[in-house]
């Protein structure tokens, strides 16, 4: 079932989505882009095709957005046409695809038709002499990563001589639920204080009132298997580890333009998957976002490394993510003002939004075309004006920055970072075993200590 109002001709927007949908700002629009860079020419014809079969049964894709007062519905456009979403784009001599990302920016500012349904899409020609790309921009109040990655599985077939693998999955999280409250209700008390009391995030170059130019890159692929395995010997995760990399080219790019060098963490706000396993088709918005400091002001890369584990080990145990979502939806539910009011305050607290996607775990071909790159670009909202996205696809991993000139001029240097940020990584592990056995001896030792403080707990409570 591709939707909850599937085949409805109208239905009322969900809250959460409908706070997405009010995010929207001239400066800084709430807009999702794809590129799907395939290797060989596509025809217009043959993308429409593929298009008609397998996006348009997603009622979202026809539906337009009417606002009622306060309220929004989705509404069957009458006047729907697949071929006024979809344009192509042809440039005498090509482009390189270093021009293709700067023609993507070019585009990030434009808003989509509000008489229409929120997207649209460009099969960009020529791309690097022999390549196509289509470029999709989707608006947030459709879809988040999650549901547009599964979209880009149905868009697209397993590659001849390929087999099927299936994706990696995020950890299922229970819900905040009436018996959440019941059976630990001083636990979320406590997460949403810290949510509450979040202080204001440290000023640097990167945090600022967005402009209307924006800029974009991608990073060269790092193999999956390799990030896999030095996370696995420091005992973190792929994503902790990535969180490391994006914290040192933003080390990087401010000690490039400010002195003293960074003396402190900036905040980063991740989305945390609320989805339940099997709901991955179900569009709309299905997240929680939880802030990690990432930090800069550490020198050496294990240390960054380290830090954020424990940051995000400690936020994934607690309850901020689903009463982050929580937030959002009541804000749906409020006047335009008082919804700027409550989230304009949480977007003031972060510096950078930072989302990890997975992708297709295998090869695939769109239209018949081996799939050579595939990229999805998160944008920021609000007072946001830096975002960065982790992308899978078949056993390689990117990361894609859709930022704020005014904020970073250079994204396509911290891109180019990406890889040698690996490099002092791996390097960091290589030299440093002791510390190494040290640290786990350590984490080893806190674990004991919590077993034996929730025993007492225990003991304390029979008694």
């Amino acid at each position: 079932m591709p939707a909850p109002f599937s085949f409805l001709p109208r239905a009322p927007m969900l809250a959460a989505d409908h706070a997405w949908l009010r995010m929207e700002r001239p400066d800084n629009r709430v807009i999702i882009h794809l590129a799907l860079v395939v290797d060989g020419p596509l025809q217009l014809s043959t993308v429409l095709a593929c298009l008609a079969q397998r996006l348009l049964i997603y009622p979202a894709f026809t539906h337009k957005v009417v606002r009622r007062g306060w309220r929004a519905q989705w509404q069957a456009d009458p006047q729907f046409r697949l071929e006024h979403h979809v344009r192509q784009c042809v440039v005498p001599g090509g482009l390189q695809r270093s021009a293709l990302k700067a023609w993507m920016a070019s585009q990030a500012h434009e808003a989509l038709p509000a008489d229409r349904p929120l997207w649209d899409a460009t099969l960009v020609h020529n791309v690097d002499g022999r390549h196509s790309a289509l470029v999709m921009r989707v608006h947030h109040a459709l879809a988040d990563g999650v549901s547009l990655m599964h979209l880009m599985r149905e868009l697209t077939d397993v590659a001849p001589g390929t087999p099927r693998l299936s994706p990696a999955r995020t950890a299922q999280r229970s819900p905040l639920s009436p018996a959440t409250l019941r059976h630990q209700p001083w636990r979320v008390l406590a997460d949403a204080w810290r949510l509450a009391t979040l202080p204001a995030d440290r000023p640097t170059l990167l945090k600022g009132q967005p402009g209307i130019h924006k800029s974009v890159a991608w990073s060269e692929s790092l193999p999956l298997a390799q990030v896999h395995a030095l996370a696995k010997t420091q005992g973190t995760t792929v994503n902790d580890v990535m969180l490391a990399l994006i914290a040192d080219v933003l080390r990087q790019d401010l000690r490039l333009r400010t002195k003293p060098r960074p003396s402190a963490p900036i905040r980063t706000v991740v989305p945390m998957n609320l989805r339940r396993h099997g709901e991955e088709d179900q569009l709309g918005n299905r997240f929680g976002l939880v802030g990690c400091d990432l930090p800069l002001h550490l020198s050496d890369p294990l240390d960054r490394l380290r830090a954020i584990h424990r940051d995000m080990q400690q936020l994934k145990h607690s309850w901020q993510g689903q009463l982050a979502l929580a937030l959002v939806q009541v804000a749906g539910c409020l006047p335009q003002r008082l919804q700027d009011a409550l989230l304009g305050l949480w977007s003031r607290r972060c510096t950078v939004i930072v989302t990890n996607v997975i992708g297709p775990a295998e090869p695939r071909t769109f239209a018949g075309a081996p799939l050579d790159d595939l990229m999805l670009l998160v944008p920021q909202g609000m007072t946001v004006g830096v975002g960065v996205s982790i992308v899978s696809y078949a056993g390689q991993l990117r990361v894609g920055f859709l930022v704020d000139t005014k904020l970073m001029p250079d994204c396509s240097g911290a891109a180019a970072g990406i890889k040698p940020a690996f490099d002092r990584l791996r390097y960091a592990v290589r030299r440093a075993p002791t510390d190494l056995r040290v640290w786990r001896q350590s984490r080893l030792k806190e674990a004991s200590e919590r077993q034996l403080k929730k025993a007492g707990h225990k003991e304390q409570r029979r008694a």
